[in-house]
């Protein structure tokens, strides 16, 4: 059986190192494990015309995701850990599709403002930092967690705690030994 588990939430939150943090647990058990931030899979632009925003790259992700998934796949994976924003039932069910013959779990990860805003300042500078800022103290409406996520982690402790809780609560603590 092919697994996957999707960490979404909003930038800063931790996705990606969280993402590692499981890969390693995985890898060290044993698991054939890939881990994959899709933020690295639409760096292209400008985005052709005619496409709503937001809506190329997140379809150029679901893309090229579903491409690398088929590489790992074939080189032994039976596990693969992705980061990416995944904010409504559409693109959830988009990143499914992607991902068709995986067991799916989707955990939403939460942080305190000031823990993100932290993070946030000690990874992004320029444009980028001030449009992430701006988002979270805009209060960005939270996806629908039940149309969206399985079950949502408080990023709150070291990255290997919270990964070992996204196990323990996916049912997947078993892959580790």
């Amino acid at each position: 059986m092919y697994r996957a588990l999707i960490l979404t939430g909003i930038a800063g939150v931790g996705k990606s190192t969280v993402a590692d943090a499981v890969g390693g647990i995985l890898s060290t058990a044993g698991c054939t494990t890939a881990v994959v931030d899709t933020d690295m899979l639409a760096q292209f632009g400008p985005a052709p015309r005619g496409w709503p925003a937001g809506g190329f790259h997140d379809e150029l992700k679901c893309l090229n995701l579903a491409a690398v998934w088929a590489n790992f796949r074939a080189a032994g994976a039976r596990v693969l850990v992705v980061a990416a924003i995944v904010d409504s039932a559409a693109l959830r069910a988009r990143y499914a599709a992607s991902l068709a013959d995986c067991e799916l779990r989707v955990v939403r990860l939460t942080a305190g403002a000031d823990t993100v805003r932290q993070r946030l300042y000690q990874r992004d500078t320029g444009d980028k930092l001030e449009r992430h800022l701006r988002a979270l103290d805009a209060g960005e409406p939270a996806p629908d967690v039940a149309l969206v996520a399985d079950f949502t982690v408080t990023n709150d402790r070291p990255a290997v705690a919270v990964a070992r809780d996204v196990l323990d609560r996916s049912g997947w603590s078993g892959l580790t030994g």
